[in-house]
């Protein structure tokens, strides 16, 4: 047996829609690495809604559909509210490095996956490798991903306790942009 770590990386772990990557570039917070850089955003809790409703959705799937789902989706595990994607661009090189990039990246991620599984909050990362992830050592691309899961577990929790308390200050107050002097 081999002395790294194991884990999963479920497809339902995967960042997919441009829409999402979008919106983890434009609001999202970054954390720079030597060899990556790592955007996070997080995301509403009703992010994966599907867009039907519950009235639509039952007419449009019979009751048998129902059954296998729901057996489908006790059997599978839940990989939590943590969704990655990654993005390599094409001036990072050819589409055998760029995807000897994602490969590698990726790897990294299922070995990590889990220190962020905890995460109290639906959370969307995308990683962006730079062409010095080429020439690391894949332990060195490891420990960047620990890292950076590590920083952002520790902001989001720190968001979200400062955003709780933001709001129960402001709550109440008047606005101050209508006050002059």
């Amino acid at each position: 047996m081999s002395e790294t770590p194991q884990g999963e990386f479920p497809k339902s772990a995967h960042l997919r829609k441009h829409a999402d990557f979008r919106k983890v570039y434009e609001l999202g917070r970054r954390h720079f690495s030597g060899n990556m850089t790592v955007f996070y955003l997080r995301r509403q809790a009703d992010a994966d809604a599907t867009p039907l409703g519950a009235g639509e959705a039952s007419r449009l799937r019979s009751h048998e559909d129902k059954n296998k789902d729901a057996a489908r989706s006790s059997s599978r595990k839940d990989p939590g509210p943590v969704r990655i994607g990654f993005t390599v661009s094409r001036a990072l090189g050819g589409s055998v490095e760029r995807n000897r990039m994602r490969r590698r990246t990726r790897e990294a991620v299922r070995h990590h996956l889990q220190a962020l599984a905890g995460l109290p909050v639906p959370l969307d990362v995308v990683i962006n490798p730079k062409k010095s992830l080429l020439k690391a050592e894949f332990t060195a691309i490891s420990e960047e991903i620990e890292r950076a899961f590590r920083v952002i577990s520790q902001n989001v929790s720190r968001q979200g306790s400062t955003q709780k308390s933001f709001e129960r200050k402001s709550s109440g107050r008047p606005s101050s942009a209508g006050a002059g002097a």
